[in-house]
Formats: C-alpha cells, structure tokens, sequence
C-alpha cells in the first residue's frame, strides 16, 4: 500500500471519526462512556467540553495527513512511523481506560485505531 494511499485513509478516517465524536459528544459521555454513578449535570457538562477537544483534535490530526498525502514517499514514511508512535501513545492510555473500571472505551473505535496503527507502521517499513 503507498504512502500517500494510507495517509488518506487515515486522514479520512480521523475526520470522519472527529465529527461523529464532536456531534455526539454529551451523547457519549451521558449514554454509557463512564460508570452511572459518575454521571451528574456537571460531569456531562466537563465530559462534552473534554469529548469536544479529543474531537477538533481528531479533526486536525486528520488534516495533516491528508494535507501530507502529496510528501515524497521517504518523508511520508517517516510521518507514518511518527502517526504509529503517536498511535501506540493514545492505545496505551486507552488500556488504562480499560482497566479502570468507571471508563468504557468504545471497543469498535479501539480497534479501528489497533489496524490504523498496524497499517501506519507497516507501510512505514515497505
């Protein structure tokens, strides 16, 4: 798979990705995201503003590669190893989530990010 083929799917991905978190953001955090006895008019106010910054990030993250899909192959495998480790960072803060019994992680959003990652280091290196 090029470079700039896997940039675009993964700068597609992140948009895409973005704006359903944004748009749904208090429906996330009230509709099953954390533990009942967590949820409160406060927390669904904080966890929409929190839920809203993840979102415009994912956004921008998402407009990066795909303003980067026309790099020279070697410069846009260097930007793919980097949204790997960049990956494999947000994945390990994940499995804390998971571990943490008051914070469900979307598992179907997990794994799209563990094939992303898989996809970003693989053709990093081919």
């Amino acid at each position: 798979m090029s470079p700039q083929l896997v940039l675009t799917i993964i700068g597609a991905i992140n948009v895409l990705m973005g704006i359903a978190i944004y748009v749904g953001a208090e429906g996330i955090v009230s509709g099953g995201a954390f533990s009942q006895h967590l949820i409160n008019a406060t927390s669904i106010t904080v966890g929409t503003y929190m839920h809203e910054a993840v979102a415009s990030f994912m956004i921008a993250f998402g407009f990066v590669a795909l303003l980067c899909r026309d790099m020279e192959n070697k410069s846009a495998k260097k930007l793919l190893f980097a949204i790997g480790v960049g990956y494999i960072i947000n994945l390990a803060n994940v499995l804390l989530h998971v571990i943490n019994p008051e914070v469900h992680p979307p598992i179907p959003a997990v794994i799209i990010m563990l094939v992303l990652t898989g996809v970003a280091f693989y053709s990093s290196k081919t």
